[in-house]
């Protein structure tokens, strides 16, 4: 683990303008979902108020289908992770992993948000537990993924239009121990996600929902 950590702050400091660019479209993306919340119309915020408390009625009720939860997991971090290292493999790919990073910390944002703005005081336990436990792994991991296909892409853009920048295969054979390291926390923030979040989210629903 500290080898993994050692490896990725090695990351940062190699490419702290890539990371400040990537952090302030993340923490951009986090401002507009607070703000969009803030103003959402009444109608709007009823309808999700209804379908988030028929959530958590279920899932205080149910018992957790891991399988199943485990798949959808796994299908909704391919969906991210992988556009964004392919991106990463094409000239023309850091815009569009900007604009994914603003995407996924408007997710984040407007989330959080609306659990706590919503249900008031009840709504922070909830935002806590379903929230919280999987994006301490997940947010740092989705930082250095961007990190590390922003650069490349950047050579890849440098490569073909000014003739300077790192090859190709330099470039990949440089980056692909550090997406190892990244895949492998994110595992770590899957199966946190799968086996304890819905137990936490199940104490809280009791406890405060149903």
């Amino acid at each position: 683990m500290n080898f993994a950590i050692d490896k990725l702050n090695t990351t940062f400091k190699d490419k702290k303008a890539y990371f400040f660019i990537v952090l302030i479209m993340f923490c951009l993306g986090i401002s507009f979902g607070l703000y969009t919340v803030k103003y959402m119309g009444v109608a709007d915020k009823s309808d999700l108020m209804n379908y988030f408390l028929s959530f958590t009625s279920s899932i205080g009720n149910e018992p957790v289908n891991y399988g199943s939860l485990l798949f959808e997991v796994i299908k909704k971090n391919m969906l991210l992770i992988v556009p964004i290292f392919i991106l990463g493999l094409t000239f023309f790919g850091a815009p569009i992993i900007l604009i994914l990073d603003l995407i996924k910390g408007f997710t984040l944002g407007y989330t959080f948000s609306f659990m706590v703005t919503t249900f008031e005081g009840k709504g922070i336990g909830l935002a806590l537990v379903s929230i919280i436990p999987q994006n301490l792994i997940y947010i740092p991991c989705f930082i250095g993924l961007s990190v590390i296909c922003l650069a490349m892409s950047t050579d890849r853009f440098k490569e073909r239009f000014f003739k300077r920048g790192q090859s190709k295969d330099s470039c990949l054979n440089g980056a692909l121990n550090k997406l190892i390291i990244i895949i492998i926390l994110f595992i770590a923030g899957i199966l946190v996600e799968t086996y304890i979040s819905p137990g936490l989210i199940k104490f809280v629903a009791k406890r405060f929902y149903l």
